[in-house]
């Protein structure tokens, strides 16, 4: 009896932990944001999802120097790819003794997004008494992006300005990332006279890693990246991998 008693209670205690590891959440994959030939869309229309993950993410004190930028947050995250961009562009910056650079924000989880939003909601509303909470969202909707349709969910998008500065708009740091970013991959995710297309007013300060090739196309053709990748669904514009590149003679082009 003892002997049955003991094999039942067995058979239970395994199936509980069956029940429970059946229930248990799926280890969630990370993405490679970078995977695709075209860059990655993230906006209003194209959410992640609330457990999406971006692969290949490093801590950017970590692995920029502190003399080059400033990381205002001590656990800031990136990616990879365009964590090196950005050590690349501020060290050119600094060649042209452009200095005093300062990361803000970059890589963002949705629950962080979730906690800014409701920030920015309290804000409104203590602000203006009178107001209502779905008064208070609309207006913290056109400055910060509903948690899934923010860029910073794919750790390509890095907010940049000057330690101590009241504004970026207008500093000599501004003037340079915005004649030079695109040389480095990045591009002006909200762009002046774009706000009815991107959705969000615009921001001098945002940049977003999409490699040197479609960010230089997107400069010299004055898109953003949502007419850009419209553009290349429609045909109207080539990607980089077909736009012809004049053949170099083998001998270099010299004749005698």
């Amino acid at each position: 009896m003892r002997g049955w008693m003991k094999q039942a209670a067995a058979f239970v205690a395994l199936l509980v932990l069956l029940l429970l590891a059946a229930s248990a959440p799926a280890e969630t994959e990370a993405v490679d944001v970078l995977d695709s030939d075209l860059p990655l869309l993230v906006n209003k229309d194209n959410p992640v999802s609330e457990d999406f993950m971006p692969a290949d993410l490093v801590v950017l004190n970590d692995v920029m120097d502190s003399k080059l930028v400033k990381i205002k947050y001590k656990n800031t995250q990136a990616n990879r790819t365009a964590a090196e961009a950005l050590t690349a562009m501020l060290e050119a910056a600094r060649a042209d003794g452009v200095t005093k650079w300062q990361v803000s924000a970059a890589y963002r989880s949705f629950q962080d997004q979730e906690k800014m939003l409701e920030k920015k909601i309290s804000y409104y509303r203590n602000k203006n008494s009178g107001w209502s909470r779905s008064r208070a969202r609309s207006a913290a909707l056109r400055t910060v992006a509903e948690p899934g349709c923010s860029e910073h969910h794919t750790g390509l998008a890095i907010d940049i300005n000057v330690p101590g500065a009241s504004a970026f708009k207008g500093t000599k740091q501004c003037k340079w990332l915005h004649k030079h970013c695109w040389e480095y991959g990045f591009i002006l995710r909200y762009p002046e006279g774009k706000e009815a297309i991107t959705g969000y007013s615009a921001e001098a300060w945002h940049i977003r890693y999409v490699g040197v090739e479609h960010a230089l196309i997107m400069r010299d053709t004055g898109l953003c990246l949502e007419e850009y990748l419209q553009g290349i669904e429609d045909g109207t514009i080539d990607p980089p991998d077909m736009i012809l590149v004049e053949e170099v003679p083998e001998d270099g082009g010299e004749k005698n």
